[in-house]
């Protein structure tokens, strides 16, 4: 295995109301400018993003799996959401809005929030609208991390779909009443054996409200 050389970037900052075209043009600069006379052969780059509870910071890593812009969202250990698949973040959200319906409901109307991009600084959320429930991950973490999701699936898909999907799959996922069908469902995403047009009509099935992106 070659080794990696780690360079870190400087914070991202990503808050208030910002168009999601603002967002991506702000990210790629940042990895542009940073990056454009550092690259090499066994280069990484990490960018600092979000301050957390925890007293971690959370990372976003470059390259991704596509070598463009796109990124990973480096989640701390011990946070309660594992390696941070978008399955594992959903099934945190379903835990939640199982054992807590009331907290659950705040923090879906900020997920939309995040979704929507009308506000991107979670702390001030949660200072507006606290949010309190047992275990992990922290309300904190978890919309950092969806909001950096969120981000990752604009620069990868540039038309928004991974965005509309991501936040539709967290939906379906809270909504689903059938066990075995949530299962199969998941299953045939991961295996990409369900396109999102089939995706949506199981919402329509399900009498799901299928939620597409803001116009800008």
């Amino acid at each position: 295995m070659s080794k990696k050389t780690m360079i870190e970037g400087s914070n991202i900052e990503i808050k208030g109301k910002i168009k999601r075209f603002d967002i991506v043009k702000k990210v790629v600069n940042a990895f542009i400018e940073f990056e454009k006379d550092k690259k090499g052969r066994g280069v990484v780059f990490e960018y600092p993003v979000e301050t957390l509870s925890s007293g971690d910071m959370l990372y976003v890593h470059r390259p991704g799996k596509k070598w463009n812009f796109d990124f990973k969202v480096n989640i701390p250990l011990n946070c309660g959401l594992e390696e941070g698949r978008h399955d594992q973040v959903a099934f945190s959200l379903r835990a939640i809005k199982m054992n807590n319906a009331k907290e659950f409901d705040k923090l879906w109307k900020m997920i939309t929030e995040l979704y929507d991009c009308s506000e991107n600084d979670v702390d001030l959320m949660l200072n507006k609208n606290p949010i309190s429930y047992k275990g992990e991950p922290k309300p904190d973490i978890l919309l950092k991390v969806i909001k950096w999701l969120f981000i990752m699936e604009d620069i990868i898909y540039w038309h928004y779909e991974g965005r509309v999907f991501l936040y539709n799959f967290f939906m379906y996922v809270i909504s689903e009443s059938d066990e075995d069908r949530l299962k199969d469902t998941i299953s045939k995403i991961r295996e990409r054996k369900l396109t999102p047009n089939n995706f949506r009509k199981l919402f329509e099935k399900l009498g799901i409200d299928w939620r597409p992106a803001t116009k800008e």
